[in-house]
């Protein structure tokens, strides 16, 4: 996914995450390589989330003087909050962004979070042929609305990226903006437009697993998730 990244991209990419019969990517050849993290996101005391997707940026590989766009590209596989991007190219990669649904029956709303950058900077791994990279498994604290003086630089330019020209600042705009679209909400037995929500969240304090222990687990889930792929994930 590169680029701007369409909700019916998203939702094709969730649909991946979420329906068990989909199959895992396999490798392109013997030296694809593959990036895993997971992620829970916390919206209040009462209320934390698995992710099901996640928005990764390349570094670029440019010389002096050269222009460098950078291009997220979302995450390809995932299960219970872990997270894979399947048949990465070689590089430096950071994530920067994550999507989850509430799962509440009926509810087709998109809650996009984004990365401070201190968590960014976190998940930096290099990517080299051939590997699986864990980029690490986070708690993340996030709130409503990306509203310019709160959220950082990087979080409002991926935003834009990732839905651009919506507001995302306050719940009641990203609502009433919605309500120019063609799908329809049912309140009261009254069908309103208002197409699939979508909300943004500035994601603010993390906790991070540092401890041995914590890539030994998620290498041993990947395992079991990716099973039949032909990934070979280590210890």
């Amino acid at each position: 996914m590169s680029g701007a990244a369409p909700i019916a991209v998203v939702l094709m990419l969730l649909a991946g995450c979420a329906a068990q019969s989909v199959p895992v990517p396999r490798p392109q050849s013997t030296q694809s390589a593959a990036v895993g993290m997971a992620l829970k996101v916390r919206i209040s005391a009462l209320a934390t989330y698995r992710a099901d997707g996640a928005y990764f940026v390349r570094s670029c590989a440019t010389g002096a003087g050269e222009a460098c766009e950078e291009r997220l590209t979302g995450s390809n596989y995932g299960k219970d909050g872990r997270l894979y991007l399947l048949n990465a190219e070689p590089g430096e990669y950071r994530a920067v962004a994550a999507v989850f649904r509430s799962g509440m029956p009926g509810d087709r709303s998109l809650y996009f979070v984004y990365f401070p950058r201190a968590m960014a900077d976190a998940s930096k791994v290099q990517v080299r042929p051939g590997q699986f990279v864990h980029a690490g498994s986070y708690l993340l604290s996030a709130f409503p609305g990306l509203c310019p003086g709160k959220a950082e630089p990087a979080q409002l330019k991926y935003a834009e990226m990732i839905e651009p020209g919506t507001p995302k600042c306050g719940f009641f705009r990203t609502l009433l903006h919605k309500l120019a679209t063609d799908d329809h909400l049912f309140i009261g037995g009254t069908a309103y437009p208002v197409g699939i929500q979508t909300f943004h969240y500035r994601g603010d304090v993390f906790e991070r697993r540092t401890e041995p222990a914590a890539a030994r687990e998620f290498r041993k889930a990947a395992r079991s998730d990716l099973a039949g792929g032909g990934w070979l994930v280590g210890d």
